[in-house]
């Protein structure tokens, strides 16, 4: 008997070490399973999957820098108002470009780099309006005319000078 008592006093650190530990606390083991489902869904490759939030998302750049037409693909100051062509119930204008290309537009075509379209076609000119966003993201106006003599004026920066 005494042996096995020698054996007990022996085993004890042992067999304390071997108990189970207490439960750690609710919140704890909360908080190691939501880390876990987080780790499980944030996977690396689909933190490199998600965009920037300081971009633009990619379809919004595709649509911003794929022209429709060739006149898209050209700056407004690269065309000559060469003609108006006058009809009973359309009016044409022509246009050349800077490789010497002809275009035939109307009043609704889009026309330059900066998404410009065409508003008005009269006896001697053609009306531009383009959009730009000022300071405040506003979307503002700017107006431009192609005249026969060859020129490109800007209509909203002689208002401008008016005021």
């Amino acid at each position: 008997m005494n042996a096995w008592l020698h054996l007990a006093v022996l085993l004890h650190p042992v067999m304390a070490s071997a108990a189970p530990a207490p439960p750690p606390p609710a919140e704890q083991v909360v908080m190691a399973d939501q880390e876990t489902a987080m780790d499980s869904i944030l996977s690396e490759d689909l933190i490199r999957a998600l965009r920037d939030p300081f971009q633009l998302p990619l379809s919004a750049i595709m649509k911003k820098e794929t022209p429709k037409s060739e006149l898209e693909t050209l700056a407004l100051k690269d065309f000559k108002l060469q003609g108006i062509i006058s009809g009973p119930r359309k009016v044409r204008a022509m246009l050349s470009g800077a490789g010497g290309k002809t275009y035939f537009v109307k009043v609704g075509d889009r026309i330059g780099v900066r998404g410009g379209k065409i508003t008005q076609i009269t006896a001697d000119a053609v009306r531009v309006t383009e959009f730009y966003q000022d300071e405040k993201g506003r979307n503002v106006p700017d107006i431009y005319e192609l005249r026969l003599a060859g020129e490109l004026v800007s209509l909203t920066k002689k208002d401008e000078d008016k005021q």
